[in-house]
């Protein structure tokens, strides 16, 4: 027997799929970053602490330089590119220069800085490309070293193309917003986060 959908029917069951992709999106960011750290860890006895709401933002920054890395250069070990990637990691995300110097005094022992130096060269290119997209939407930041805090969304942008494609009414862009928003917690300002999304499916719209 045929089951009929009305349209709300329709766009409700795909928005609850689109609901899961940002739920894998975000597990999928979470699981990178706590592999690398577990990697580390287990090889060089260097940790890294962090919340772990933090899981989604180093990932989705750390997920194309690692697709990278992995893409690219098939004679390194997991392990090689979990160092690399920890390395830019603490670049990108740490303070603590102490660590940094010491994980960057491993990298070049293991003969692995040429490879270090072309995966940040990459990592730079992508903050640079994703800090000028923020910028074109002309949404206000307090300060621009926050902006690399919304770079959970780097792997959900295929994701708002496709939205962008949808008629979806306001109500249902903001319920799917508002689930953004539960996964992403005190990390970055919902206000913003909402301007955001807003901007960057009316940008694909356009």
């Amino acid at each position: 027997m045929d089951i009929l959908l009305t349209e709300s029917q329709y766009i409700k069951l795909i928005l609850e799929k689109k609901n899961d992709e940002v739920q894998s999106s975000f597990s999928n960011s979470k699981s990178l970053v706590k592999d690398i750290i577990k990697d580390v860890k287990s090889k060089h006895g260097i940790d890294f602490t962090f919340a772990a709401t933090w899981g989604a933002v180093l990932g989705g920054f750390m997920g194309p330089i690692n697709d990278y890395l992995h893409g690219t250069y098939s004679n390194l070990s997991k392990s090689d590119i979990s160092l690399i990637s920890f390395g830019i990691l603490l670049t990108f995300f740490s303070s603590n220069e102490e660590k940094l110097n010491k994980v960057l005094n491993i990298i070049k022992k293991e003969k692995l800085i040429t490879f270090f130096d072309r995966g940040l060269m990459k990592a730079y290119d992508l903050k640079d490309a994703f800090f000028s997209f923020l910028e074109s939407l002309n949404v206000t930041f307090a300060k621009t070293s926050n902006m690399l805090a919304y770079a959970f969304l780097i792997p959900l942008i295929p994701l708002f193309k496709q939205l962008s494609e949808m008629e979806l009414s306001s109500d249902q862009l903001e319920l799917l917003i508002k689930g953004l928003s539960h996964y992403t917690g005190t990390i970055v300002s919902s206000t913003i986060l909402h301007q955001l999304i807003k901007k960057i499916i009316k940008r694909f719209r356009s």
